[in-house]
C-alpha cells in the first residue's frame, strides 16, 4: 500500500472520530440538547425534574430534551386585545378579593391561568401534558403557577395539601401567607401569557412580588402609588401589604 494511501485513510479515520466525539458532545449523552443548554433554557425547571430524578442528570437531560422535541414547535396563538383587557378585570376583581378571601383568590387565580393557556394553544389544564408544554415556553414563570395550582388542589397537584379552591377537597387549611406567596408569584406567567408583544419567557425578579399587588394594566406604565383618602376604602395595594406588616415603597426604576 502507498504512503499516499495509507495517510488518506489515516484522515479519514481521524475525522470520523472527531465527528463521533462532537455528535456525542452535542447530544449531552442524552440523545437530545446538551446539559449547559437545556439549564440555561429551563433554569429552575431544571432543577425541579432533576430533584424529581433523585440528581440523575441522564434522565433530567433526557426529559427535558423530549419536551423540546415535541412542544418546541407549538405556536401560542395570540389574544385580541379586548381578550387581554377582559382578563386583566378578571385578574383585578380575584386579586381584590383575596385580602377576605384568599384561598378563593387563588382557586380563581389558578383556573384562569388555566383558561389563558388553553386559549393560547397549551394543553388544557386537565392533561398531563399542561405543564410539560408551558415549561417549555414559560419555564421562568410556571413555578409561580404549579404553587398555585398545588394549592388549589388542581390536576397534577398531588402530594401537596389543597383544597384552596374547592377542586380537589379541603385537605389541609393553608396559612395566608402561603395563599399570598401563590397568588403573588403566580401573576408572572399571567403576564406572560397575556402578553402580546412576541416574547415567550420572563425571568421573575423579587420585586415581582411588590408589582403585584398593584392593578393588572396591560402593557400599561405604573403610575404612582394611591393615596388614601378620606370616607374611601384603603386602596388594594396597601390592604394587602398589611398582612405581612406593612408596605415598602419603591421607585419607578425599582419596579420596572
Amino acid at each position: 500500500m502507498s504512503t499516499g494511501a495509507v495517510v488518506a485513510i489515516i484522515v479519514v479515520a481521524v475525522i470520523v472520530v472527531a465527528l463521533i466525539a462532537f455528535l456525542a458532545v452535542r447530544g449531552g449523552g442524552a440523545g437530545g440538547m446538551s446539559g449547559a443548554r437545556l439549564k440555561h433554557r429551563f433554569g429552575p425547571e431544571y432543577d425541579r425534574v432533576l430533584d424529581g430524578h433523585d440528581g440523575d442528570v441522564k434522565a433530567t437531560r433526557a426529559e427535558l430534551s423530549e419536551r423540546v422535541k415535541r412542544y418546541g414547535g407549538l405556536e401560542s396563538r395570540p389574544l385580541s386585545e379586548r381578550d387581554r383587557e377582559r382578563y386583566g378585570a378578571e385578574w383585578n376583581a380575584l386579586q381584590a378579593k383575596f385580602v377576605d378571601e384568599p384561598a378563593t383568590a387563588v382557586g380563581q387565580a389558578d383556573a384562569l391561568i388555566g383558561r389563558i393557556a388553553a386559549e393560547r394553544g397549551f394543553p388544557g389544564a386537565d392533561s398531563p401534558e399542561h405543564f410539560d408544554a408551558l415549561s417549555v415556553h414559560h419555564p421562568h414563570t410556571l413555578g409561580g403557577y404549579r404553587q398555585a395550582h398545588a394549592l388549589a388542589g388542581g390536576p397534577g397537584a398531588s402530594g401537596v395539601a389543597g383544597g384552596a379552591s374547592g377542586h380537589g377537597g379541603p385537605q389541609k387549611r393553608q396559612s395566608t401567607e402561603e395563599l399570598r406567596k401563590a397568588l403573588v408569584n403566580a401573576r408572572g406567567l399571567f403576564e406572560d401569557l397575556t402578553r402580546d408583544d412576541g416574547r415567550h419567557t420572563r425571568a421573575t425578579t423579587a420585586d415581582d412580588e411588590a408589582a403585584a399587588t398593584e392593578p393588572y394594566e396591560p402593557d400599561a406604565d405604573e403610575s404612582a402609588a394611591p393615596t388614601k383618602t378620606a370616607g374611601h376604602r384603603a386602596p388594594l395595594s396597601e390592604r394587602f401589604a398589611a398582612l405581612t406588616g406593612g408596605r415598602r415603597d419603591r421607585t419607578d426604576d425599582e419596579r420596572l
